[in-house]
């Protein structure tokens, strides 16, 4: 056990939006990296949207998520005076995070290829929405559009002759965000061995196909590719969705017929479906299917879940439950390994977080308020090297 992080000294730069990108920056400074979050001069993250109320605080619990533990600084890089400044601030800098498209990075005079140069140990790591390449290099894109419509997610897991399923909050970016995380940690390493930096580049597209790879994959060999059928038309009886007495939904993924129809049957005290000719094999069991989900349907919808829990357990098959987000909230499996955790807004309610999707052993992560928008702008232009005379010169240049 130590109390320094992997990051610890690890100095990041943050011009980003929305989720993914700020995302992967936040779990940086969960690992002890200092993260300087640039926000537009007068305004902010438009992901500050969007509050809840809790003891009376308008607490923005997506910006929450996204944005722990950094500092944030106002800058207009619409101006001379703010361009200098973020110039400055990646000359003491080791990662730049930024999902800013190239046209604007252009612009303001901080494209990824001329930032190495300016800076050969920075690791400039910039997300996308399609690629850096290609005819759409310049098109809006959020993840309901590049990482689930077209990244294929929609598509593969909407039943025939039914409407694409959307997603919900931060689906695509959070994961792609992990993928961020990777490549920046990939590169650093790289730099402690040769002394460069280097560029990280992630897409949503891209992060999209490879969620969706185990389906891509069967078109990219040539195999045809069904859509996915209704619940009642499962390929597969152990591989479905029920329904419980109670109401509530399991998950079945039993993926091995021959090894599982016979355990299930006893779990739900009816051996003799085990033996039944319709479902002897799993030839059999495929071609009967239907006729399957019918008798499962009729057993488990008179069984409440608890009890079904003790059955299927008892027989050590895989399942899970169907939990919405108030269960897992409450859900102990969650907060005994540290993925729920407490933490304070800068209110000084007390809030709990989702943890990073990793965690090292020996390492405790660090947990804290997200910022108000440009809260540390002067103190960070203070340790960047400006006096307190030329900070205020900025101000009057309008850099923030």
């Amino acid at each position: 056990m130590t109390d320094r992080l992997p990051l610890d000294g690890v100095r990041v730069v943050e011009l980003a939006s929305w989720v993914m990108a700020p995302a992967a920056a936040g779990i940086l400074a969960s690992y002890g990296a200092d993260v300087v979050k640039i926000e537009p001069a007068g305004g902010g993250d438009p992901s500050r949207g969007g509050t809840v109320v809790v003891d009376g605080q308008p607490i923005e619990a997506g910006f929450e998520l996204a944005n722990n533990r950094k500092r944030s600084v106002h800058l207009d890089l619409g101006t001379e005076a703010g361009r200098e400044v973020i110039q400055r601030l990646l000359e003491h800098a080791d990662v730049f995070v930024t999902n800013v498209r190239t046209g604007a990075l252009t612009r303001a005079g901080l494209l990824p290829a001329d930032l190495l140069e300016a800076y050969p140990r920075l690791v400039v790591a910039h997300a996308t929405g399609y690629g850096t390449r290609g005819p759409h290099v310049e098109r809006p894109a959020f993840d309901e559009l590049a990482y689930w419509s077209r990244g294929g997610i929609a598509a593969a897991i909407t039943p025939e002759s039914q409407p694409p399923v959307g997603l919900a909050g931060a689906m695509g970016d959070l994961p792609s965000a992990v993928a961020m995380v990777a490549g920046v940690t990939m590169a650093l390493l790289q730099r402690e061995r040769d002394g460069h930096g280097g560029i990280v580049d992630v897409s949503l597209y891209q992060c999209g196909l490879w969620t969706n790879g185990w389906v891509l994959q069967q078109a990219l060999v040539g195999a045809e590719v069904r859509q996915r059928r209704d619940r009642t038309a499962s390929f597969s009886p152990l591989y479905n969705s029920y329904r419980c007495r109670d109401g509530k939904w399991v998950q079945f993924a039993m993926l091995q017929p021959d090894r599982y129809w016979r355990p299930l049957c006893m779990a739900l005290e009816r051996p003799d479906l085990g033996e039944d000719e319709r479902f002897r094999d799993a030839t059999s069991l495929r071609e009967h299917a239907g006729e399957a989900i019918v008798e499962l349907d009729r057993l488990i919808g008179a069984i409440d879940s608890d009890d079904l829990e003790r059955r299927l357990d008892g027989q050590d098959l895989p399942w899970s439950p169907i939990f919405n987000t108030a269960e897992i909230a409450a859900d102990e499996q969650a907060r005994v390994n540290g993925y729920i955790v407490p933490k304070a807004h800068r209110s000084g309610v007390p809030i709990e977080t989702v943890s990073p999707p990793f965690h090292l052993r020996g390492a405790t992560l660090q947990f804290g308020p997200a910022p108000e928008a440009g809260q540390d702008t002067e103190v960070v232009l203070a340790e960047a090297g400006y006096s307190w005379d030329e900070i205020s010169s900025l101000r009057e240049r309008g850099a923030y």
